[in-house]
């Protein structure tokens, strides 16, 4: 493995840490608009909904925080150990890595596809109220 190939993944785990970053804010906000005020049982539930949401994505965001770290060490252990080995601790390190980013973007995935759902259960109640 050369050294630079973990620090050459970095960028694009910098795009998806902001990704991730402005979805718990824009989510943070909603949270705080629906709990800010007296809310209906119905609002209660999707606001429970949307905690446990912005959970999941706090989440993910520190096992991207935890792969990006994973990706630098293993970078500067490839410099510092200079071997080609498949299990090395620089190769060791990057595979830590790695299962970090798809265990992050699989909750990824579910935040979305819960996400969806949440907004189905909005919209359907929106059409049964009026």
């Amino acid at each position: 493995m050369s050294w630079y190939l973990p620090i050459t993944i970095i960028p694009g785990l910098g795009m998806l840490i902001l990704s991730t970053v402005t979805q718990i804010l824009n989510l943070s906000s909603e949270i705080n608009g629906l709990v800010s005020q007296e809310c209906s049982p119905f609002q209660h539930k999707i606001s429970a909904r949307k905690i446990k949401q912005l959970g999941l994505l706090t989440r993910a965001n520190a096992l991207l925080y935890l792969a990006t770290g994973s990706y630098v060490l293993s970078g500067i252990l490839g410099v510092a150990f200079e071997s080609e080995s498949f299990t090395s601790i620089p190769s060791i390190t990057l595979y830590i890595g790695t299962v970090f980013v798809f265990i992050a973007i699989t909750l990824l995935i579910v935040y979305a596809f819960k996400a969806v759902r949440i907004r189905k259960d909005q919209f359907n109640n929106m059409q049964t109220n009026h």
